[in-house]
């Protein structure tokens, strides 16, 4: 019993260290949105700015590309959702968690 809970336990370890945030990727990464965060520098508005990307199509299983980054400081980020494409600030793509594609197949 105690060595499948710790192989399941590396398991769940190698699984959070493939998750990162939209911020984090390179161009041309095919990615899955896993889950939306919390993103401290919104303040009080983080509820707002949450829902705004859940209204324009950033949900949860959703597949993006990242197209290309801005030329000073990497902001902003572009991407392709659902053949849409957005400029989304680094602090707003630092609440989009993502995984790689490729690593799911």
């Amino acid at each position: 019993m105690t060595s499948i809970t710790s192989v399941s336990g590396s398991d769940d370890n190698a699984l959070q260290s493939s998750f990162r945030t939209l911020d984090q990727c390179n161009k041309g990464e095919c990615l899955r949105l896993q889950d939306l965060v919390a993103q401290p520098a919104f303040g009080e508005h983080d509820e707002e700015v949450t829902l705004r990307l859940k209204e324009l199509g950033f949900l949860p299983g959703t597949t993006m590309t990242v197209l290309g980054y801005g030329f000073l400081g990497r902001d902003p980020i572009s991407v392709k959702v659902s053949g849409t494409k957005f400029a989304l600030r680094r602090t707003e793509a630092s609440k989009l968690v993502v995984t790689t594609l490729e690593a799911q197949a």
